[in-house]
């Protein structure tokens, strides 16, 4: 009888095509969630604050915009992300143009000039994710070069100057620190120097302590920052004492779903927007606060994830650059509410109501599940003895190890900072003779 032919072998979870059904199951949830809490924070000024009154105006508003995120996203998903680091150049191009326009000609929205027609389009927004994709391709043109000071920490610093002045100009302090803190983190993940961070930290650091000390706008918030330090609950910043109260009032349960008083007129000022964390703790109490807590600890690690595995240098830097973006921003948010930071206009990502930083946080989000797909296209093209689950990051502070501090998933061999490949195994079976590499 004719042997019984083996089954068979049935493709791995990570087979190619497959995209991180665990980032965007996070992302939707994030995403039911805000739309939830706009509803709840805004429902209240919908019935005040309009003839006739339109309780769901807001989260009306605010659906629409989901959907276009949504759409954004799905072809996001389906464009290969190496495309965006052949147009790298064209679209920082169009960022700074947009951005000295909207200076010149830029509408006025509480004391800041930021936005075009009429406040419903922020060009700081998308132009986060375009630096943090020229960025990602600057860098891994550069290779190891990248640790050559007239390569790599020069123009790094003169290219972080120019989009620094010209988003503080309008004045946007708050988003030029997330740019910056973000360039920073790739700068060193592509394995710049340790002295070379030390010098950009230390640059940054004083031009923004310039930025603040003959700023009247950045200076005043920092004094009322500095003086609810001591105790929020009598600051002269109105907004830090209002968010405060409003999650003592929260407790540990919270209120529940559309309790509390913080939201309604005389409250916390925009619920439904900035301080939106403020109206979770006093509705969901501490339990829903760190349930926000937890979501974006969970994007974290899938967006570390997929950087990790990430099939090129590009990818992985470009994963790396929008998981630090949306983690950052969301710390500064929180941050705020809780007087840990002053007052910004950072939003909450995924959760806030808004138009455009929610489209552009979605298309980010595309971007970083076709690097996921990437990841496992490459995956199956590999050898089947290879396992490609064991990318890891390596943090060597070395002063001549020139890799970037996260690997690649798919490589075949370790290769040594001058560029050799690892010694051949030695076996004790030869005789301690070497193995030929695989």
């Amino acid at each position: 009888m004719m042997a019984a032919k083996n089954p068979p072998a049935k493709p791995r979870a990570d087979s190619a095509g497959g995209y991180d059904w665990g980032l965007l199951t996070v992302v939707m949830t994030l995403l039911a969630f805000g739309a939830l809490m706009v509803f709840t924070a805004s429902y209240a000024q919908g019935i005040n604050g309009f003839d006739p009154p339109n309780p769901f105006y807001f989260f009306l508003r605010q659906l629409a915009w989901m959907a276009i995120g949504l759409i954004v996203m799905v072809i996001a998903m389906r464009i290969p992300y190496q495309v965006w680091e052949r147009w790298s150049i064209p679209m920082m191009l169009a960022v700074l143009i947009a951005l000295i326009a909207v200076i010149a000609i830029g509408g006025e929205t509480l004391g800041a000039t930021r936005t075009f027609f009429s406040g419903s389009v922020q060009p700081s927004e998308p132009a986060k994710i375009i630096i943090i994709i020229y960025i990602s391709a600057w860098l891994a043109s550069k290779g190891a070069r990248i640790r050559d000071v007239q390569v790599g920490l020069i123009p790094f610093s003169i290219l972080m100057g120019i989009i620094t002045v010209l988003i503080v100009a309008q004045p946007n302090i708050s988003t030029s620190i997330l740019i910056v803190a973000t360039a920073f983190i790739m700068f060193f993940i592509a394995g710049a120097e340790l002295r070379q961070l030390l010098i950009v930290a230390l640059g940054g650091t004083v031009t923004f302590w310039v930025i603040i000390e003959y700023s009247a706008y950045a200076g005043g918030r920092v004094e009322r920052y500095l003086e609810a330090i001591w105790n929020p609950l009598q600051s002269s910043e109105w907004q830090t004492t209002r968010t405060i109260r409003a999650l003592l009032n929260g407790g540990v349960f919270g209120q529940g779903l559309g309790g509390g008083d913080y939201k309604l007129p005389g409250g916390v000022p925009l619920p439904w927007s900035d301080n939106i964390f403020a109206v979770i703790g006093e509705e969901l109490g501490l339990l829903g606060a760190l349930l926000v807590i937890l979501l974006f600890s969970l994007l974290a690690f899938r967006g570390l994830r997929t950087a990790l595995r990430a099939p090129d240098t590009f990818g992985m830097l470009l994963a790396t650059g929008i998981t630090s973006l949306l983690v950052l921003q969301a710390i500064l948010n929180i941050a705020v509410v809780t007087a840990v930071a002053p007052a910004t206009g950072v939003t909450l990502p995924f959760i806030t109501y808004g138009g455009s930083s929610l489209v552009t946080i979605m298309g980010a989000i595309g971007i970083l599940l076709n690097i996921s797909r990437g990841r496992s296209r490459s995956a199956a093209r590999s050898s089947p003895n290879t396992d490609l689950r064991t990318a890891y990051a390596r943090f060597d502070f070395g002063w001549r190890n020139r890799r970037s501090r996260l690997s690649g998933a798919g490589s075949r061999s370790a290769v040594h900072p001058a560029g050799r490949s690892s010694p051949p195994r030695r076996s004790a079976r030869s005789g301690g003779r070497p193995h030929p590499n695989p």
